[in-house]
C-alpha cells in the first residue's frame, strides 16, 4: 500500500491515493496531470505518494483540474494528517510497550 501509514488499530491513506483513484477513473497520466496542474511530475508523485502536504493552494489547483472542491480536498489533507499523528501514536506506544516487556 504505496504512501499509507499503519498503525496498531489505524491506517492513516494520504489524499494522493483518492487523486490518483481520480485519474485513473478519467484516463489522465501523471505528466498530463501534471501539466494541467503546472506543476512538476516529481511533485504530483510525492502528493500522490503522500510525501509532501496538500496545501490550500494546491487544493484550489485540484479544484480547477478535477472539478471537486478546494473544502474537500483540505477536509482530505487535515484528516489524512489526523490519522498519521494517530498512527505515529500508536506505534511509539507499542515501542514502548515492546521495549517494557523486553525488561522485565
Amino acid at each position: 500500500m504505496q504512501g499509507y501509514e499503519v498503525g496498531e488499530r489505524s491506517i492513516a491513506i494520504p489524499p494522493g491515493a483518492t487523486i490518483r483513484e481520480q485519474l485513473g477513473d478519467r484516463g489522465v497520466s501523471q505528466r498530463e496531470f501534471a501539466s494541467r496542474m503546472g506543476i512538476s511530475e516529481k511533485h504530483i508523485s510525492q502528493l500522490l505518494n503522500g510525501k509532501v502536504e496538500l496545501t490550500p493552494d494546491m487544493a484550489l489547483r485540484l479544484e480547477a483540474v478535477l472539478e471537486l472542491s478546494a473544502t474537500f480536498w483540505c477536509k482530505l489533507e487535515a484528516g489524512y494528517r489526523e490519522d498519521l499523528a494517530r498512527v505515529r501514536a500508536e506505534c511509539e506506544q507499542f515501542a514502548i510497550a515492546t521495549a517494557l516487556t523486553k525488561h522485565c
